[in-house]
């Protein structure tokens, strides 16, 4: 069994790397492997990340087992126990007979993004990868997780708050960020944030070659997770299969994906999440079309999120008429949208007015 070549990814040494492979290829399993290695190379500890407090237990729990148990480092032990994990050199035993402990070191760090301002108070010394497994969440699986509010902003703040990073520090000493995710959820906050709307496989450098993103596509493993997995041939024909096995994002049903007419004219803009949508009519054929463009000095425009600093009671009150008759527009089925990113982005936003 192969497993994700993190050295090859690596060695584009990003700001930021997200990698969006299937299940079960070895993502997760060669970071951590990647700790171990950095620490003994130069000290250089890790930092993982869950969203919320009362994932952290168990998460933690079994860290290292995998490690352990595939002896991939056979001079040293390892444990994990409440934020902090460990590494000593294993004792020969003569150290053993003469009843010495393990020296434990400590080789990195778990925080919940959620207690973000309590992390604050900690210090934490030369950190040089901070990860976040399952960045992208899988609301078909977990349809009660959420994305934390500000969720990249917390990521960036946490950053920050454990490199200590000051202007001026060496590449070679920059904290490197991970998130890896599985193709799940095209709509999330860190395509939001690099302007990812439609992925494509392999790797893609973006916002200035500062993010890179791979996405995976291996079709060998793909065939032999559906054919040689008790859960591959239970999914084998599914939509879940898909995804599981071939890493392919659930893209819904390209109906109602077109491009806006150039005679079609502006009605009215959204802003949503810090992105902008423009909702845009065709008189001649009667239908509504959405893309993200918004003309320069164009009204009205709508802010929804507290974080575009315009959103009121009354403002909301106004967008719920101005919605009204667009809303039965989309019921009868004459609303279009330029891309299938756009389509899911913008039922995101009538579902807050009661569609469904």
């Amino acid at each position: 069994m192969k497993y994700y070549d993190w050295n090859n990814t690596l060695s584009y040494d990003a700001d930021v790397t997200m990698v969006v492979g299937g299940r079960g290829i070895g993502k997760t399993y060669g970071a951590r492997l990647q700790f171990v290695r950095d620490y003994l190379k130069n000290e250089s500890r890790f930092v993982e990340l869950v969203r919320n407090k009362s994932d952290l237990s168990a998460f933690v729990n079994g860290y290292f087992s995998r490690i352990v148990s595939n002896n991939e480092f056979p001079d040293y032990i390892f444990n994990a126990e409440g934020n902090k994990a460990y590494i000593a050199k294993k004792l020969s035993k003569k150290e053993k007979n003469k009843n010495l402990k393990p020296k434990w070191e400590i080789i990195g760090h778990f925080l919940a993004m959620s207690q973000a301002q309590k992390v604050k108070r900690n210090t934490y010394d030369n950190v040089k990868r901070i990860m976040l497994d399952e960045a992208i969440i899988d609301k078909r699986l977990s349809p009660y997780d959420r994305y934390l509010p500000n969720e990249y902003s917390i990521l960036a703040n946490l950053v920050d708050t454990t490199s200590r990073e000051i202007p001026g520090t060496p590449k070679k000493k920059r904290p490197r960020v991970l998130l890896l995710g599985n193709a799940v959820d095209l709509v999330n906050p860190y395509f939001q944030r690099y302007k990812i709307y439609e992925p494509r496989f392999g790797y893609t450098w973006h916002d200035g070659k500062t993010m890179l993103l791979h996405y995976v596509k291996d079709e060998e493993y793909a065939k032999e997770k559906m054919e040689n997995t008790v859960a591959g041939r239970m999914l084998a024909g599914t939509l879940d299969g898909v995804i599981a096995a071939a890493n392919t994002f659930y893209m819904g049903t390209e109906d109602y994906v077109f491009k806006k007419p150039k005679n079609a004219k502006f009605y009215f803009g959204i802003v949503y999440k810090e992105t902008q949508y423009g909702v845009w009519l065709d008189d001649l054929e009667g239908y509504y079309y959405v893309n993200m463009n918004i003309p320069n000095n164009a009204r009205p425009v709508f802010a929804l999120t507290a974080s575009d600093n315009r959103v009121n009671y009354i403002m909301a009150q106004r967008m719920e008429k101005a919605l009204k008759g667009f809303i039965d527009m989309y019921y009868i089925g004459i609303v279009r949208f330029e891309t299938q990113y756009v389509k899911e982005n913008f039922i995101e936003i009538l579902n807050l007015f009661g569609v469904r």
